[in-house]
């Protein structure tokens, strides 16, 4: 039998049939994985036609102003991305920290954080080693090294951890505020753009500006500049833990229909079929969604709307 043919049939699957035979999860977490490392082959890609020897840009992106046009490119390519899995109900993390700061604050599955985050860290490996395999030794000379972030001189361990979990506090504070509005929920994609943009341009000269630790896994990874590496992998996740802790304290009250961004699951049948409208994982089981922050009575059931599957 043609190992290209579906038992019983006499034609070739479609790519619909095919993707119907795939793993949601499976999916969902492949498109992490190639989004991450998407992201990261553009961060190298980047850095080296702006900070090599030879590059183009490099004569006039100087100093500060090449901190910023990068902070705003990256900015509206995060904005786009985000964008999409919020229209999608897909994936589009991108960043570990986001993963689990989304899971404490209960609207992410707990299930889906190991696979997202190693989807992410994988991904972000993937792409370091892309950009060097297409653009040669030229991205391992010091003034590039893989796109690795460093603190300039007179910055310690302490002073990046701060200046991380800093960071990512306000971005998952502010996303957080904004996920307990339904109506404020499309400022999300705009609201992390702008944030990513600040990072990058006013803590790349000074501490780096990761605030991701996969960013600077995969290029501290293949440049072999590891010296602040745990700093750059604690502080984000710190900083989400801290957000939050700082939204259950605050016992923010939800509105209805209020979600996360992530993948859409099916809802269980009976009387927990329950669901929100928004773009992402919904309260469809204990693991989901804490009673406590979100309570199961904000979702309501949709008769006119068949639960949506992972997709791409």
């Amino acid at each position: 039998m043609d190992n290209h043919r579906l038992p019983g049939s006499h034609r070739k699957p479609s790519r619909a049939a095919i993707g119907r035979y795939l793993p949601p999860r499976g999916r969902t977490v492949l498109l992490e994985f190639l989004i991450t490392a998407g992201i990261l082959f553009l961060i190298v890609t980047s850095a080296r036609w702006i900070f090599a020897p030879d590059a183009p840009l490099g004569s006039v992106l100087r100093g500060q102003a090449a901190f910023v046009a990068m902070g705003v490119f990256f900015g509206v390519v995060n904005t786009a991305i985000i964008h999409y899995s919020m229209s999608r109900k897909t994936a589009g993390h991108m960043n570990p920290s986001v993963s689990i700061g989304l899971w404490m604050l209960r609207v992410f599955p707990g299930r889906d954080v190991l696979p997202f985050c190693v989807a992410q860290m994988t991904g972000a490996v993937a792409g370091t080693w892309l950009a060097g395999l297409v653009w040669g030794p030229t991205v391992g000379l010091p003034q590039v090294g893989y796109a690795a972030v460093a603190p300039s001189p007179g910055w310690g361990f302490w002073g990046v951890l701060a200046a991380e979990t800093v960071a990512q506090l306000v971005c998952m504070t502010i996303v957080a505020a904004l996920l307990i509005r339904p109506r404020w929920e499309w400022l999300i994609p705009g609201a992390v753009g702008l944030c990513i943009t600040g990072f990058i341009a006013v803590l790349g000269p000074v501490s780096g500006g990761s605030v991701n630790p996969a960013r600077q896994f995969g290029p501290a990874l293949m440049s072999g500049n590891t010296g602040f590496l745990v700093a750059y992998l604690v502080g984000p996740v710190l900083g989400a833990a801290l957000a939050a802790g700082l939204a259950a304290a605050l016992k923010l009250p939800a509105e209805p229909g209020a979600t996360a961004p992530g993948p859409t699951v099916p809802a269980p049948a009976g009387p927990e079929a329950w669901r929100g409208d928004g773009f992402a994982v919904t309260a469809i089981d204990p693991d989901a969604v804490c009673p406590d922050t979100i309570p199961p009575e904000m979702f309501r059931p949709d008769p006119h709307r068949p639960e949506e599957p992972y997709r791409i």
